[in-house]
């Protein structure tokens, strides 16, 4: 099940990037072992700096408060160009 998650993201993230001029990229994050359910993604919007983390395995609070673990996108905020190396880049207010 988790797989085919993975892969559907994995389409749709790529169908994106196909339709837009490849605004979206997403590379996986160290340590991320899709085998073992733990699979995590970076995704940058380049265009306009939003960022999102994609968890195979998230805790994820239903409407009625039950909580399961699940697929799911983790949105970090929105990002602003440096202006040097080095610099500490935060998160602009949503």
């Amino acid at each position: 099940m988790h797989r085919m998650l993975l892969l559907c993201a994995g389409l749709a993230l790529a169908g994106l990037a196909q339709a837009d001029g490849d605004r979206y990229q997403a590379l996986p994050l160290a340590g991320a072992d899709g085998g073992k359910g733990g699979g995590r993604a970076f995704i940058l919007d380049t265009r306009d700096g939003h960022v999102w983390i994609w968890s195979e395995n998230e805790l994820v609070t239903a409407a009625d408060g039950r909580r399961r673990y699940g697929a799911g996108f983790i949105y970090q905020g929105k990002l602003r160009p440096g202006t040097q190396p080095g610099e500490f880049i935060e998160t602009l207010p949503k």
